[in-house]
């Protein structure tokens, strides 16, 4: 089954985490979805959603995204 862009976009970023990583730099993590096909707005859509969840958090300047 194809999953939704933001549960695709979630499992990215994990990966780009790699194995315990507890966060990505936000710059990086644009590039690489940008290069997979994902517009800005998706992504801003996945990091709400999961903010929201309390799974992730975006520093205040946007620059990393920490895994909770």
């Amino acid at each position: 089954r194809c999953p939704r862009p933001s549960e695709a976009i979630f499992g990215i970023l994990r990966e780009l985490g790699g194995p315990g990583g507890r966060s990505v730099p936000l710059p990086q993590a644009l590039q690489v979805l940008g290069a997979r096909g994902f517009t800005p707005a998706q992504v801003s859509a996945a990091l709400a959603e999961y903010e929201g969840l309390n799974v992730l958090q975006v520093n205040p300047s946007r620059s990393t995204v920490t895994f909770v």
